[in-house]
């Protein structure tokens, strides 16, 4: 009687487990359909996370900071720490604006990864974006700009 339980235990244990499994591939396989749609309709956020300044370590990011991407718009709204070349008096936008994109170039670089490079102009100079996004979401990006040392952020990409 007592083995007969222990085997009906085992059973249902390893069924439990198949079950969560398969949840968590069809939640995962949704957020890769949901992502790969809002890249196709270029509208999607990105949520900063971490920042990777070069002459520092990385920094946690405690405020709303975000990329977002609306159809030929983008919204920059980025901390910035580094070396600044060539600024204007006060500072400038820095990584804060709303700019149309002058040129966006999508990807597939992997089985679950999109690499998007994307162009622009925040009326202190050209700005050059380039990111990396998961199938589940995470996304990296990367900031190059001819006045200010080159920066790295972290984050999650959020779905309209």
């Amino acid at each position: 009687m007592k083995k007969n339980w222990t085997i009906f235990l085992i059973l249902a244990v390893m069924l439990m487990g198949c079950a969560t499994t398969a949840e968590k591939r069809e939640r995962e396989a949704r957020t890769a359909a949901q992502v790969t749609e809002a890249l196709a309709n270029r509208h999607y956020s990105i949520r900063v996370l971490m920042m990777y300044p070069r002459r520092s370590g990385a920094v946690n990011v405690t405020s709303d900071y975000s990329l977002e991407v609306k159809g030929d718009t983008l919204v920059s709204y980025l901390p910035y720490f580094g070396r600044a070349y060539n600024v204007p008096y006060g500072g400038g936008k820095g990584l804060n604006f709303t700019a149309p994109v002058t040129s966006y170039e999508s990807a597939r670089m992997k089985k679950n990864q999109t690499y998007i490079v994307l162009t622009t102009d925040n009326g202190e100079g050209p700005l050059r974006y380039e990111l990396e996004i998961f199938d589940n979401g995470n996304s990296f990006i990367r900031v190059f700009s001819r006045e200010r040392e080159t920066i790295e952020y972290s984050g999650e990409m959020e779905v309209f």
